[in-house]
């Protein structure tokens, strides 16, 4: 029933840029179309890249060599689903207690969170396969272990944690223990090193160091710091990730930990110090109030020797917790999906008491709300820019663009090898550009690519570093956004918006100074060629202080974008299919009429 339940609420047939699938994605889409099509393993225009998951982003380069870069978005969260089913099939074959296997297999199969992110057409199902299969072949022959581990860190870096883990689990403290983790660690850096600009993917450092520099921007004192480094820590603590992960399985997982050490004399002491926890107003606490309260009623009769493997597990998928939100304080949801094995090693142990075992599902299908959809609808408007940045951009020129994934596949990779180059600015997939943002130097460094025009949510360009994604500190040069930018067009999707402050719509701007202004790209309205979900899309000139609207068969005018500069609007219409007029606020006659389709 839960693994019916799971896939009736959470599988997607098809997943779009505002459902399941993420900009970052793209990045992926982008390196292996281009790898197919004989560009090599870049992403941003001019420079190769080790900012994507090699291993995931390998296995995408025949698929979009056979059937075409455009085929990706649609294949590769089917093929997630795929490796997601084969990881259930995993759990069941590989667990000696038939009802076990068959508990934990339905139950990976139906988890919310996991459905939802093996769709994400990014590296997740993968790295999942992989952090399991660590688990099933944590007994195999060193050199299968060391081909399974250097396979589970090019899916994910981050795995590399648990293949150590493991490793001293197998070996104890000896020489071979460190085998399998230095030959992971060395491939992926020679990697690095080929394709990017270090040892480190080219992804790890810019989106931790914009948050950490902005915070030193806002206040530098050590107080400030130990604030913000304190709120990142705390999920850590068995907190949020967590519970996303499983609160049954994880708080099952710590208390098989804890009860083989743990005086019985003391045993409800995690649960006072829970209580006083929630007293205080800590919220996050359910997984570790789960492992205090099976401390209370289930303690241990005798000392019992600590469960390795089990600790193990917990250690080194703990640590991608740890890295993720109190290093690198970029929280994601898609990084904790691994920490489900946590959960399914946990049941494993103790398949044999049924009552406990038959909780997993129960305590699933209760906490489904646990888990919701993500609000990604502000990527249509970099979808909807991608599609139509070629339509307003003058011919030949680049653009830089921080949120660069669907731009790039859409105005670059799936145009044709004669498009526009796409500059990533936020240094994902272009150290070049993580090196001009840490010199505070990103002004000069598309000067020196000669990129006049740059493209994104108005946020980007901010100087008030208490904005999330503000990076207007790090342009240099005395660089101000509201003098430095000259808007040319808005895509925007009415009603449709990232949730920040500034991220309404997404922008395209001339650099001022930068070569001749450019003309108007559109003297009068037009209707440009529909989406492929239907919609029709307008562009439409507007003066400051205009609003642009569209009155349907109905007679009632609806407002669908008010402009303060003087700007293009192209916005895309989903109520226009039955035709309808766009009007121009001050303007009596419509300045276009939409034929029913």
């Amino acid at each position: 029933m839960v693994a019916l339940w799971g896939l009736s609420q959470w599988l997607v047939l098809l997943p779009d840029a505002c459902d399941r699938l993420r900009d970052d994605a793209f990045y992926e889409f982008a390196w292996a179309a281009n790898v197919a099509a004989g560009r090599g393993p870049c992403v941003s225009d001019g420079v190769t890249t080790s900012g994507v998951q090699l291993l995931w982003s390998l296995l995408l380069v025949p698929i979009a060599w056979l059937g075409g870069a455009a085929c990706l978005p649609f294949v590769a969260p089917w093929l997630g689903v795929a490796l997601h089913a084969a990881t259930a099939f995993g759990w069941w074959r590989t667990v000696r207690d038939r009802a076990t296997a068959a508990v934990l297999a339905l139950c990976w199969r139906g988890h919310p969170l996991l459905l939802r992110e093996s769709q994400n057409g990014q590296e997740t199902a993968l790295a999942c396969l992989l952090a399991s299969a660590l688990w099933w072949g944590r007994k195999a022959r060193p050199g299968t272990w060391t081909l399974l581990g250097g396979a589970a860190v090019l899916a994910r870096a981050d795995l590399i944690a648990l293949l150590g883990t493991l490793s001293l689990w197998r070996d104890g403290l000896q020489v071979r223990a460190f085998a399998a983790p230095a030959a992971a660690a060395l491939s992926l850096a020679a990697a690095n090193l080929a394709l990017g600009g270090g040892v480190l993917p080219d992804s790890a450092g810019p989106m931790a160091w914009l948050w950490h520099s902005n915070q030193a921007l806002v206040d530098a004192g050590w107080p400030a710091w130990l604030s913000a480094s304190w709120w990142f820590a705390r999920p850590a603590l068995l907190g949020g990730p967590f519970a996303a992960a499983s609160v049954y399985g994880c708080g099952r997982a710590v208390f098989g930990v804890l009860r083989s050490w743990w005086p019985a004399a003391w045993r409800i002491a995690p649960a006072v110090l829970v209580g006083i926890a929630s007293a205080l107003g800590v919220r996050d606490l359910a997984t570790p109030g789960f492992a205090a309260l099976l401390l209370v009623v289930w303690p241990a009769a005798r000392r019992r020797a600590v469960p390795r493997a089990l600790l193990a597990v917990v250690v080194g998928l703990a640590a991608i917790v740890v890295v993720h939100w109190a290093v690198r304080w970029y929280p994601r949801d898609y990084y904790v999906a691994p920490l489900v094995v946590v959960a399914m090693v946990a049941l494993a142990r103790h398949g044999r008491l049924r009552l406990l075992l038959l909780a997993l599902p129960l305590v699933q299908f209760v906490d489904r709300g646990r888990i919701q959809p993500e609000p990604l609808l502000g990527q249509r408007e970099l979808e909807l820019a991608g599609r139509f940045v070629g339509a307003v951009l003058p011919p030949g020129e680049r653009v830089g663009c921080f949120n660069s994934g669907l731009l790039t596949f859409h105005a670059d990779v799936l145009a044709g090898p004669s498009a526009r180059g796409v500059v990533n600015l936020d240094g994902v997939v272009d150290a070049r550009s993580f090196a001009a943002l840490r010199q505070a130097r990103l002004s000069a460094f598309l000067d020196d690519l000669g990129v006049r025009f740059v493209l994104d949510n108005p946020v980007q360009f901010a100087l008030d570093a208490r904005l999330p994604h503000a990076c207007g500190p790090w342009f240099g040069g005395g660089f101000r956004p509201e003098r430095d930018l000259v808007e040319l067009a808005r895509f925007d999707v009415p009603g449709v918006g990232n949730g920040r402050a500034g991220g309404d719509s997404v922008r395209l701007y001339w650099r001022r100074g930068r070569g001749a202004s450019p003309a108007p790209p559109f003297a009068a309205a037009s209707e440009l060629p529909r989406l492929p979900s239907g919609e029709r899309v307008v562009a439409c000139p507007l003066r400051a202080g205009q609003r642009l609207g569209w009155r349907g068969a109905d007679g009632i005018d609806r407002t669908l974008l008010a402009v303060d500069v003087d700007t293009v609007a192209v916005v895309a219409l989903a109520a226009a299919l039955h035709g309808g007029v766009v009007c121009v606020d001050g303007q009596r006659e419509p300045v276009l009429t939409l034929a029913p389709l």
